[in-house]
């Protein structure tokens, strides 16, 4: 009898009790007290004694798991029940664990920073550290860039109530927003994430467009308060890097990528090029939806719909027999995964909006959320998460300075894991309109990395040009977001969203610098990946394994030259990864010629 697959996810494997979990609170205690101890005695170290330090860097790596998989463990929490205080007062604790992380990293690289020539190099030499060789050295050389190490301590202190503050202030006021939305006859006040998904995907164009334009309407009301935020953030970045004295304001973000900026120019120079098949797609499928032309509201709204609902245990099947087609290993893995509950996807009320994937580095395993509601973008969804879960699965017996690898990278498996599902389903589909469906949702994917993404990145570093100046009002930003929509899409879309500022996450994000970018590299290189794996067949596996267990300890560039033998800073690399999206969007073409 075939074993029935839960919906639902197992937490207490990890941490019996969630919330009120004993052996969560001993991890707690455990990295509240630990920390304090090396903290203190670190300045007793004696930095001429290599092995001395590499113990220091062992324990420093204990401690980044410990405080990863809290932070991990709490998100899942959180997912499940939005509502719940005592989650959210475990996460402002984690939140303060996370800054003592930062310190204590900073302790390391001041150690670094002070070692001789003749004692860095004896420590390069030791055989615990080879492993590691290549984040030590990065670290290094970042602090050479930076401030004094107790002043980049303030700063890391200053940004809790400050940064970092700016940005919870964000969620919060995100959280609050509320969208007056009609649905079935009734006033309902939906959450802006609620209202948007009802914006872009109701079938009933009517209903999308009163949506979107309420939406507009409360984003203008609010828009200089979001505007305050966005100043504060990039202001507190902005004068961080002049305290630094860098006068590149990608710098930090192509160093956070591990990617040179000319290959980043590179890509986006590829992107531009290819314009023109992006506004003939959006003019198309405007001929097809029997509109004169799209708005904000039409283009991600599918304009073929396949009736077919998929169970989530035929999920399951579609996605465990696609990984087995390319490696044994990502098969048992993915049934590893489903059958032993990483997996949280039931539909129901009370649940975070979204999909993710969080890693537990102690326990070794990943948990997968998402909600499930049978559509075959459901299925790619899963495809996606756990592509991350199986980065993770080869990353788990590596150090941890090695398991942090790049928001680009950390993209490129997950993007590897949906075309493999994705492109299978494409070729087997039995009717033009299936097939045409199952297209557009590949373009409509691509799009989102090659026009949408690109576009944010443009409009973000003008925004931090002009703010070096002086804070922007609501209007100048707003002004400056529609100019750049208008350039991608040209007069093909006639009414626009140029509050679309407000809400996009990532504008917001205090971690990571320019964070919208990371995930177009690493959507074009996972297609790079991908192009490579059709080409080689079965024996591609494990040279993708191998790509992956080095992520963490290797440039985007020296991963396309050891692994792919690709130069990535030539745009002939680039051309070629944007073609699955381009090739998706001629066959669309050609389908519905006879459709209109």
């Amino acid at each position: 009898m075939k074993k029935v697959i839960s919906e639902n996810w197992d937490l207490d494997s990890l941490y019996p009790d969630g919330k009120e979990s004993k052996r969560l609170n001993e991890l707690i205690s455990d990295l509240k007290q630990g920390m304090k101890g090396l903290q203190e005695n670190v300045q007793t170290f004696d930095q001429h004694d290599t092995q001395d330090l590499v113990d220091f860097f062992q324990k420093v790596q204990e401690y980044i798991s410990k405080a990863f998989e809290l932070d991990e463990f709490l998100i899942c929490l959180y997912s499940v029940n939005v509502d719940d205080p005592d989650v959210a007062k475990l996460i402002d604790e984690s939140e303060k664990i996370k800054a003592d992380i930062e310190s204590l990293k900073m302790d390391m690289d001041e150690l670094l920073v002070r070692l001789s020539k003749t004692d860095w190099q004896e420590l390069l030499q030791h055989h615990g550290v080879k492993e590691y060789q290549f984040y030590l050295e990065e670290r290094k050389q970042k602090m050479e860039d930076k401030l004094p190490i107790e002043m980049e301590k303030v700063i890391n202190q200053l940004s809790i109530n400050g940064f970092i503050g700016w940005e919870d202030y964000y969620e919060q006021m995100m959280g609050n927003l509320r969208i007056p939305v009609e649905k079935d006859g009734q006033q309902e006040e939906m959450s802006i994430g609620q209202a948007q998904s009802y914006a872009m995907f109701s079938s009933d164009r009517s209903i999308r467009q009163k949506t979107a334009r309420k939406i507009v309407e409360i984003c203008r009301e609010q828009a200089e308060s979001f505007a305050t935020v966005l100043n504060r953030i990039n202001g507190f970045r902005l004068d961080v890097y002049k305290q630094r004295g860098w006068n590149n304001v990608l710098k930090e973000a192509m160093e956070q990528n591990r990617i040179k900026e000319q290959t980043v120019k590179t890509m986006v120079s590829a992107i531009k090029k290819n314009k023109e098949i992006v506004q003939s797609f959006l003019q198309r499928k405007a001929q097809v939806m029997k509109l004169e032309k799209l708005s904000w509201y039409d283009t991600d709204t599918p304009s073929f719909t396949s009736n077919k609902k998929v169970s989530y245990s035929e999920a399951a099947d579609i996605v465990i027999t696609q990984f087995h087609k390319f490696s044994e290993k990502l098969g048992v893995f993915a049934e590893k995964a489903f059958h032993e509950g990483w997996v949280e996807a039931e539909d129901r009320k009370g649940k975070m909006h979204g999909g993710f994937c969080a890693f537990m580095p102690l326990k070794k395993e990943s948990r997968i959320f998402l909600t499930f509601t049978g559509s075959y973008q459901d299925v790619v969804t899963i495809a996606h998460e756990l592509g991350h879960a199986y980065h993770n699965y080869i990353l788990q017996d590596e150090p941890a300075f090695s398991q942090e690898t790049s928001t680009s990278v950390a993209e490129t498996a997950s993007t590897f894991a949906e075309n493999l599902v994705l492109d299978a389903a494409i070729e087997q589909a039995s009717t033009d309109e299936d097939k045409l469906s199952l297209l557009e949702m590949k373009i409509l994917n691509g799009l989102k990395y090659q026009v949408t993404v690109p576009a944010m990145f443009e409009f973000e570093q003008r925004l931090y040009d002009k703010r070096k100046d002086a804070p922007l009002t609501a209007d100048e930003i707003s002004n400056l977001m529609e100019g750049m929509i208008k350039d991608v899409y040209g007069d093909t879309v006639d009414e626009n969203n140029k509050y679309f500022w407000m809400t996009i996450p990532h504008f917001y994000h205090t971690d990571l610098a320019f964070y919208n970018i990371p995930y177009t590299i690493g959507y074009l290189f996972s297609n790079g990946i991908y192009a490579l794996a059709k080409e080689q067949g079965d024996q591609f596996s494990e040279q993708y394994d191998a790509l992956l267990r080095n992520s963490g300890r290797m440039t985007v560039e020296q991963l396309a030259g050891r692994y792919l033998n690709k130069d990535i800073e030539e745009k002939e690399f680039w051309e070629a990864s944007l073609q699955p999206t381009i090739e998706a969007i001629h066959e669309y073409l050609e389908l519905t010629e006879k459709m209109i």
